[in-house]
């Protein structure tokens, strides 16, 4: 860790600090891999509002969706 933090260009007790702060510290480093499962264009999300499900890919309509979202937040009483 203070290796990590001197390439930086602040001290170990600095990154402990910051981390602390935002409560993630456990009291020893991790790492985390990450693996990217598909290419961005086979990507979606899925986003709910109340009992519905919306699943949103790549090629989403920006508009559209927040009409959608909007109606649902409503109870439909638009």
């Amino acid at each position: 860790m203070a290796r990590y933090a001197a390439r930086r260009g602040y001290t170990e007790t600095s990154l402990r600090n910051w981390a602390a702060a935002e409560g993630t510290w456990s009291g020893a480093p991790g790492l985390v891999r990450l693996v990217v499962a598909a290419p961005a264009r086979d990507r979606e999300i899925v986003v709910e509002v109340g009992a519905a499900r919306i699943r949103v890919t790549t090629t989403f309509d920006a508009e559209l969706l927040r009409a959608v979202v909007a109606a649902l937040s409503a109870g439909g009483s638009t």
